[in-house]
C-alpha cells in the first residue's frame, strides 16, 4: 500500500469517526505501531495536520478543522488517469516512461483502483512535439546556451535568430519556448514547429531576465503570444455561449458583469488583458452568432472584418452549390 493511502485514511478516520487509533491503523494496513507513528508524525510535522494526542479517549485528534486531505484519494486517481491519457495516447508528454507510470498508480488507493475504466480524459488539438528539439531546448536552458536558429513565421517567411529559452510551454495543447531575443531587446514566443533548423550555438548568451521577470511575461494577458503594449479586450456572449462562458475561467485578471439587451435579451460580458488580437477573436468566433466584440473599436472592427470575410466565403460556396439568398 501507497504511504498516500494511508494517510489519506487516517485523515477520513479523524474527520469522520473523531479520531483514530494506532490499531486502527496498523490492523488495517497490516503495519507495525512504529510505522503508523511516523505516519501520525508526518501528518501533523510535515503537512501541518492539527493531530494532537487525547490521552482521555486514547486516540488522535483534530484540535481544529482541517480539511488539507479531503478528496485526496478520488484526486489521485484522476491525476493519475489525466497523467496517463496524456503519456500514452497524446503527443503532450513526448518521452512517456511506463515505471514513472507505474509508480504513479502505486499511489492510488487499491480501493480506487477498480474505477480507471470508469474515467475518460479526451484532450483533442494536440501538436505532436519533436523530441529532437525539445532535448535541444532543455539543454540550451539548463547549461545556460543560446540557440543558433532559423525560424519561420505565420506568414511563411524564414528569418536566422539568435536565442536565449528560458521556458518550454505548452499551451492549449500547442507547445511553445519563451525566449530571450536580443535582436528584439525582449522576451518573445516561438511555436516549437516554426523552427526549421535549431543548434546550440557559440555565441555568449548576455545577461537573461530574472525568472521573476519571465513569470510577469507569461502571467500578463490572454494567450499565448506575449509582448506589446498591453490593453484590455470586452467580449460579449448570448444564449448558450453565455451559459458555458460565465463558468469559464479566461484570465485570472479578468472581469465580469451581466445584464440584458432589449433585443437580445440576457448576457454575460468578459473583460480581460490581451497582447495581440488574434488569440481572442479566434475564440471569440467559436460560438457565432452568441458572440460579440465590444470594445475597444480596434478589436471591434477586427471582429466585423472577421465576420464579413465568412460572410463573403458562405456567399461564395452558396453559389457554387446554386444556392442563393
Amino acid at each position: 500500500m501507497s504511504k498516500l493511502e494511508r494517510l489519506t485514511f487516517i485523515d477520513r478516520r479523524v474527520r469522520e469517526k473523531g479520531g483514530v487509533r494506532l490499531r486502527d491503523i496498523t490492523e488495517r494496513f497490516e503495519i507495525s505501531e512504529r510505522q503508523a507513528k511516523r505516519d501520525i508524525e508526518y501528518l501533523r510535522d510535515r503537512l501541518g495536520a492539527p493531530l494532537g494526542w487525547d490521552a482521555s479517549a486514547r486516540l488522535y485528534r483534530y484540535g481544529q478543522p482541517w480539511n488539507e486531505l479531503a478528496f485526496a484519494d478520488e484526486r489521485a486517481l484522476l491525476f493519475f488517469v489525466l497523467t496517463r491519457a496524456a503519456a500514452t495516447n497524446l503527443a503532450i508528454v513526448p518521452l512517456a516512461d511506463p515505471s514513472a507510470l507505474e509508480r504513479l498508480r502505486s499511489m492510488v488507493p487499491k480501493s480506487l483502483l477498480g474505477l480507471e475504466g470508469a474515467i475518460r480524459y479526451e484532450l483533442p488539438d494536440f501538436e505532436p512535439a519533436n523530441q529532437e528539439l525539445l532535448a535541444l531546448i532543455l539543454a540550451a536552458i539548463k547549461d545556460g546556451q543560446g540557440l543558433d536558429a532559423l525560424y519561420r513565421d505565420l506568414e511563411g517567411r524564414e528569418s536566422r535568430r539568435f536565442l536565449q529559452p528560458l521556458r518550454i510551454v505548452n499551451y492549449a495543447g500547442t507547445w511553445y519556448c519563451i525566449a530571450f531575443d536580443p535582436e528584439a531587446r525582449g522576451l518573445r514566443t516561438f511555436r516549437l514547429s516554426r523552427f526549421v533548423k535549431a543548434s546550440l550555438s557559440q555565441r555568449m548568451p548576455g545577461a537573461q531576465p530574472a525568472p521573476a521577470e519571465v513569470d510577469a511575461f507569461l502571467d500578463a494577458s490572454y494567450g499565448m503570444f506575449k509582448g506589446g503594449e498591453g490593453k484590455r479586450a470586452c467580449l460579449r456572449f448570448f444564449g448558450r455561449a453565455r451559459e458555458i462562458v460565465r463558468l469559464e475561467l479566461w484570465h485570472p485578471d479578468q472581469s465580469t458583469a451581466e445584464g440584458t439587451d432589449p433585443v437580445r435579451g440576457d448576457w454575460f460580458e468578459l473583460d480581460l488583458p490581451v497582447s495581440h488580437w488574434d488569440e481572442v477573436l479566434g475564440r471569440l468566433l467559436r460560438f457565432g452568432a452568441d458572440a460579440e466584440a465590444v470594445s475597444p473599436p480596434e478589436f471591434r472592427q477586427r471582429w466585423y472584418d472577421a465576420v464579413d470575410a465568412m460572410a463573403l466565403a458562405v456567399g461564395a460556396a452558396r453559389g457554387k452549390d446554386g444556392l442563393f439568398r
